[in-house]
């Protein structure tokens, strides 16, 4: 059995200077950007948790949109939500049974003048 002895030439050994710095640019732009889409994603997740609680219990079914606002409110400041507009949570009744809708759109400065703008829009019966 013979035994192949790859040498590879010098400039092929590893990653270059260019390479490191195209790396770090992406890594960082990555990072960036998770660290700006992701607080935005988890304050919905609270939102939504609030809402589906609100439904589960069977408490929706009795109160009046003013009061459902009022205690989605109460749970977002438990959970430190805070740039949540509550008028975006209507409550619609279906066949006598409460539905919530959430509707809203979020706007995330990225870079400079680059934004990215996050929509929502999630129906909870």
């Amino acid at each position: 059995m013979t035994s192949c002895n790859f040498s590879l030439p010098r400039s092929q050994r590893g990653i270059s200077r260019f390479g490191h710095l195209l790396l770090l640019i992406v890594l960082v732009g990555g990072l960036t950007f998770g660290l700006k889409i992701v607080p935005v994603y988890l304050d919905h997740n609270f939102v939504k948790g609030a809402v589906e609680d609100l439904i589960a219990s069977g408490r929706a079914a009795s109160l009046t949109q003013a009061e459902v606002r009022e205690e989605i409110a109460s749970a977002l400041r438990v959970n430190n939500v805070r740039d949540f507009n509550l008028n975006s949570i209507t409550l619609q009744r279906e066949n006598a049974s409460p539905v919530l809708v959430i509707d809203y759109e979020r706007r995330v400065p990225l870079v400079g003048n680059i934004d990215v703008i996050i929509s929502f829009d999630d129906r909870i019966d």
